[in-house]
C-alpha cells in the first residue's frame, strides 16, 4: 500500500481527498460557523453539536489520523464487493466524531481498542477510484 495514487479518483469525493504524498488520506469536514466544531461529512446538512445548517460552513482537510473503539470480524459482506472476511470497527476521526470502518490487517490478533490508526487510500479493481482503508498508524507511515 506504498503506491502514488494521484491519477486516480476518491471513491467518495465528499468524504476524503488524498493526502500531498499520494497514499494517506484527509478526511473532509464542515466547520461549524456558530460552534466551531467539526461536522462530518462535509455535506451534512446541519451541525450536529449544535444544529447549526452549516450554510455558511467552511470546508476543511484533516489529516486521516483516528483512533480505533471496537472492532469485529465480518463474515457476510454487508455492503457490495466486500470482501470476507474483513475486519471492522468504530474509529473516532475526530472529537466527537465516530465512525465505522473497514480496518486494512490480517486478523483481529494486530488489533486493540484505543490504538492510532491512520486512513490510507487503497485502488480499487477498476484502476480507477480509491477507496479508504485504516491501518495501524505505525504501517501507515503516520505517527
Amino acid at each position: 500500500m506504498t503506491d502514488d495514487l494521484r491519477g486516480l479518483r476518491p471513491q467518495h469525493p465528499s468524504l476524503y481527498q488524498l493526502a500531498a504524498d499520494g497514499h494517506s488520506l484527509e478526511f473532509l469536514y464542515a466547520q461549524c460557523p456558530s460552534c466551531g466544531r467539526l461536522a462530518f461529512p462535509a455535506n451534512v446538512p446541519g451541525c450536529g453539536h449544535c444544529g447549526d445548517p452549516l450554510q455558511q460552513a467552511r470546508i476543511v482537510a484533516r489529516p486521516g489520523s483516528a483512533t480505533l473503539l471496537e472492532f469485529v470480524t465480518l463474515h457476510v459482506p454487508l455492503l457490495p464487493g466486500l470482501e470476507t472476511p474483513r475486519i471492522a470497527g468504530d474509529i473516532r476521526i475526530a472529537d466527537g466524531v465516530v465512525e465505522e470502518g473497514v480496518i486494512a490487517v490480517s486478523d483481529e490478533s494486530q488489533l486493540h481498542a484505543g490504538m492510532e490508526l491512520c486512513a490510507v487510500a487503497v485502488p480499487l479493481p477498476s484502476g480507477e477510484e480509491f477507496t479508504c482503508r485504516f491501518v495501524p498508524a505505525l504501517q501507515g507511515g503516520a505517527a
